[in-house]
């Protein structure tokens, strides 16, 4: 985290300080949160779909015709 946040206001650059401060960390940790959940749902849908390439492949079914089902 850094020791000092700045923000511009009327071309000024001003140090970030009590309410406005607290602010704009409790935004920074919110958008991570929500960037950190997005990535998870994405590995997570990943996940399925090579496991469900792979229990295709088990029952004995081409990659031709997988990517004919996937598409």
């Amino acid at each position: 985290m850094a020791d000092k946040i700045y923000i511009g206001l009327n071309d000024k650059r001003i140090e970030a300080k009590g309410e406005v401060l607290e602010q704009i960390l409790k935004d920074q940790a919110e958008a991570q949160a929500e960037q950190n959940r997005i990535e998870a749902e994405q590995q997570a849908k990943e996940a399925a779909r090579k496991s469900a390439m792979a229990k295709l492949k088990t029952l004995g079914l081409t990659d031709d015709e997988i990517s004919a089902l996937v598409l």
